[in-house]
């Protein structure tokens, strides 16, 4: 299995990685041939939809580098960054145009539905008002009877509306928000759907899970003790939590060995979800450190393709 943390622009860090295993490792095939299920949140619903959608590692890498400044407009990002300002603007709208977003995924993925994907995917979200847990999933078990019916832009743009960045994707009179809020690292959901939907026990799972960094989450004592701007940063301090708590969760249900977790430095997780220059500048370096330090263990899951899915709908 194949898992995509969310990130935001940092998904550009995902995406050349996998170009570069793309490059290397696959024999001219598509990377997401050689995975039983691909799941992935926010930045990472995006890559693994456009994996399954058969888009090259190659092309997913050039969206985010030539793209990903229509998303998160640098001018945009520069004037805002100073906190009481940013606070100030962002207090009752988001602090990006959502449009632009939908635009690419548009182009990207036109009118396709998510059942058209090759792959079986996974794809958290989380909708409101009722506030639950929302997983969009391919037709890969007879019980998955509505999902595959969703365009699979709109599935992007749901698992990607992350809050305060952007406004909910609203249909059918629910609004959907960031999967990240409760699954960043969808690794456990990937594990307990293979557990769920198969006939399989745990050692036979073997994970590539690709994190986007991930920046500890720290608040002092004092400020502990205060209220709403002292707790501003609290949305992304539940994202880091629950990334750590999903690796640690998924090596005790599996085994740790039966995962291979690959993400930057640490000092890469201080580049801010939209700070699309910062992005640009350091993250496909960093890519290429990861997998030349990582070649032997990735290389384990590219020694053949898997078998074609299950498709009971479509």
């Amino acid at each position: 299995m194949l898992s995509l943390d969310g990130g935001g622009i940092r998904g550009l860090y995902s995406a050349c990685l996998l170009e570069l295993i793309e490059e290397r490792l696959t024999d001219g095939r598509g990377v997401g041939d050689y995975f039983d299920l691909i799941a992935g949140t926010s930045t990472g619903g995006i890559l693994a939809v456009g994996l399954g959608f058969s888009k090259s590692a190659k092309s997913l890498a050039t969206l985010y580098r030539d793209d990903g400044q229509r998303i998160f407009p640098p001018a945009r990002y520069k004037q805002t960054k100073r906190p009481m300002q940013n606070y100030g603007e962002n207090l009752c709208s988001p602090k990006y145009d959502h449009r632009p977003l939908e635009a690419l995924l548009y182009r990207e993925l036109g009118d396709g539905l998510l059942g058209q994907s090759k792959s079986r995917l996974v794809v958290p979200s989380f909708m409101v008002p009722s506030s639950e847990v929302a997983v969009f999933k391919t037709d890969h078990h007879p019980d998955y009877q509505r999902d595959h019916k969703t365009a699979a832009w709109e599935v992007c743009r749901a698992t990607s509306a992350a809050p305060t960045f952007f406004a909910p994707h609203e249909r059918n009179g629910r609004g959907f928000v960031d999967g990240g809020l409760w699954a960043n690292n969808p690794v456990i959901v990937a594990v307990t759907e293979a557990l769920s939907a198969f006939a399989i026990s745990p050692d036979q799972l073997r994970v590539l899970s690709i994190g986007t960094g991930n920046q500890p989450f720290e608040i002092s004592l004092k400020n502990a003790r205060g209220g709403l701007w002292q707790w501003k940063e609290a949305v992304s301090g539940a994202m880091s939590l629950s990334t750590d708590n999903a690796a640690a969760q998924v090596g005790l249900m599996i085994g740790s060995e039966r995962v291979i977790r690959i993400e930057p430095e640490r000092q890469i997780a201080s580049i801010e979800m939209d700070d699309w220059e910062e992005a640009v500048r350091h993250l496909p370096d960093a890519a290429l450190v990861s997998f030349s330090e990582n070649t032997e263990k990735i290389e384990r899951f590219f020694t053949k393709p898997v078998h074609p899915r299950e498709r009971f709908y479509t």
